[in-house]
């Protein structure tokens, strides 16, 4: 029976070659498949057809690998995720695209090699308690967001706009001097975004819209 392959996609050489070294002590076969891009990295790590992937969360120039979860699993390859990451959100995201389970890079290296080795011979998903909790976590997050959003996407356009000029220090002012219309039609935004928030002044509104994320790059976008 030939020794099962490990394919390790990690950022750091060192970390990498450490552990296809420790892994060979255990009869395990590994290797550190590399590429340019995340799209040549999947076909490096798909063109060696390993048993498992040992997938870093964070690979360093080439960003987040949660988008190789899913065509790793979709061709039949168990993906165990190893991270130096706390947000249970993007470990959960990670999970739901098929991964079997994580290891925290916190723990050392040991537990991590010992992680390895369970996830080689394990019938399903590691830790099944912890992944359904980080799964029901996610969706409970998700219709958070939707919610919160629902409530944003309510707003005008031009009260959109009036929250987002208060939420960067502008006065009603200088938004109708830049938009070039009337501070009462300034005001109009104001009172409709009040009402639709639910809240009493501005200040109240630009620290819910800070809180919810609304002046964030996403969602000026």
């Amino acid at each position: 029976m030939s020794a099962p392959l490990v394919a390790i996609v990690e950022d750091h050489l060192l970390l990498a070659e450490t552990l296809v070294a420790a892994l060979s002590r255990q009869a395990i076969v590994a290797v550190a498949p590399t590429g340019g891009d995340l799209h040549a990295l999947l076909d490096s790590v798909l063109s060696v057809r390993p048993g498992l992937v040992l997938l870093d969360l964070d690979l360093g120039d080439l960003g987040d690998s949660t988008s190789l979860v899913a065509p790793l699993t979709c061709a039949g390859i168990r993906v165990l995720l190893m991270t130096g990451s706390t947000d249970r959100l993007r470990i959960g995201a990670a999970l739901e695209q098929g991964a079997l389970g994580y290891q925290s890079k916190a723990d050392g290296f040991d537990a991590l090699v010992a992680r390895t080795v369970a996830a080689l011979t394990c019938k399903g998903v590691l830790d099944p308690t912890d992944h359904a909790e980080l799964l029901a976590e996610l969706a409970a997050a998700r219709q958070l967001t939707d919610e919160v959003d629902a409530i944003y996407h309510r707003l005008t356009e031009r009260e959109r706009g009036t929250l987002l000029a208060l939420g960067d220090g502008h006065s009603v002012h200088e938004i109708a001097a830049e938009w070039v219309v009337s501070e009462a039609t300034v005001r109009s935004h104001v009172r409709g975004l009040l009402v639709k928030l639910g809240v009493a002044s501005q200040l109240a509104a630009v620290s819910t819209a800070r809180r919810k994320g609304w002046l964030s790059p996403v969602f000026r976008g």
